[in-house]
């Protein structure tokens, strides 16, 4: 008796050792037929839930459908299927984070604060939380909610202490000082700790353009002069260079002098509380015919993705490349020679495919391309 109960154990650990080896490599080869695009897909998924229904790789596969969906839109209906039926899978967060994205990219602020506001709630151990932040904070300053943007922005640090992350939420906190109080203390202020505390973060030659800018806007052509200069020295390939170098030819009528130029706190108590009728700096009316303007749209994670939204695009503007950066895809859509028409594209790919892009200035120098973003 012992002996035949002993054999049926056996088999029963046998049978379920192959039904979960036929589940693990099902699944391996759902994953292999979407890191190559195969044809048959959507078939294996379709085959797979119906074999397992109750898989732990279910909110996987779901996954690769959600980032290899064919529009936007669809994305956007399988992460929110991932997030509503599997509360306690280990990666919803990136599901999440793949949703804000996608709202970004559609300019849905609504959705996108909505979406933040849920995940901020329900994924406190995340590590995109500070992510989670700094989105929130650009969709309060679209709907022009810059106090609360500015409130996000200063909770960040409370989640992270990675030195492009702090730099970045302050940056995003001095823009929306700026439509709050002007180019006023509290702005220049906020690009003082930057310039003083963030000098290896990437978007520090971004700060420096700034303070060039607010010095220019407030008259102190000396200083600003020195920060432009400072800036086409020390990172001579940036695209704030570019910018900076154009900048510079602007006020060199005003005879500048190369001067002490960072911001201390002599410069922060001379500066006005608030600016009583804040402008945005213009831009130079005489533009060289060696700058164009482009739309840029991303960032995708998934080259396919990219691919089919370019073969979208192609139908609204040409030419429309995909490039490879680092770790994703962005794609470039347009060479126009002003920026009322690049803005005019970029409205119409809002209105008809629900893409938000953003218009870039392409500078040409000495064969090579800078860019600029707006």
């Amino acid at each position: 008796m012992v002996s035949v109960v002993h054999k049926t154990i056996v088999i029963v650990v046998l049978l379920t050792s192959i039904a979960l080896a036929d589940e693990q490599s099902d699944f391996e080869a759902i994953q292999n037929s979407y890191r190559l695009h195969k044809s048959n897909k959507q078939q294996l998924v379709k085959d797979f839930f119906k074999n397992y229904p109750n898989s732990a790789f279910i909110p996987d596969i779901r996954m690769l459908v959600a980032a290899s969906a064919s529009t936007v839109d669809e994305s956007i209906r399988e992460y929110k299927k991932i997030i509503s039926n599997y509360r306690h899978y280990s990666k919803r967060d990136v599901a999440f984070l793949s949703l804000c994205q996608l709202y970004y990219i559609k300019s849905d602020w609504s959705s996108l604060q909505i979406t933040c506001n849920q995940a901020i709630e329900e994924c406190t151990t995340s590590n995109y939380l500070p992510v989670f932040f700094q989105l929130r904070a650009i969709a309060h300053y679209n709907h022009s909610h810059y106090e609360d943007g500015v409130n996000d922005c200063e909770k960040i640090p409370e989640y992270s202490r990675q030195m492009n992350t702090l730099a970045y939420s302050l940056f995003l906190k001095t823009q929306m000082d700026r439509q709050i109080y002007g180019y006023a203390r509290h702005y220049i202020r906020g690009l003082a700790e930057l310039l003083h505390g963030y000098s290896e973060a990437t978007i520090y030659p971004a700060c420096v353009l700034q303070l060039g800018q607010y010095y220019e806007y407030n008259k102190k052509y000396n200083e600003a002069w020195s920060a432009y200069h400072f800036l086409m020295a020390k990172y001579p390939k940036s695209p704030e260079a570019v910018a900076a170098q154009r900048y510079a030819q602007n006020i060199k009528q005003y005879n500048p002098k190369n001067v002490a130029f960072m911001p201390d706190e002599k410069i922060i108590a001379q500066s006005e509380s608030i600016d009583i009728s804040p402008e945005l700096m213009q831009k130079d009316a005489h533009q060289e015919k060696n700058i164009f303007y482009a739309i840029t749209i991303g960032p995708f994670y998934n080259l396919q993705k990219a691919k089919e939204l370019q073969k979208l695009i192609v139908n609204y503007v040409v030419p429309v490349h995909i490039v490879r950066k680092t770790k994703s895809f962005e794609i470039y859509a347009g060479h126009f020679s002003s920026l009322d028409e690049g803005m005019n594209i970029k409205i119409q790919l809002a209105e008809e495919l629900g893409i938000n892009g953003f218009i870039i200035e392409i500078f040409e120098q000495d064969g090579k391309q800078y860019i600029y973003g707006q």
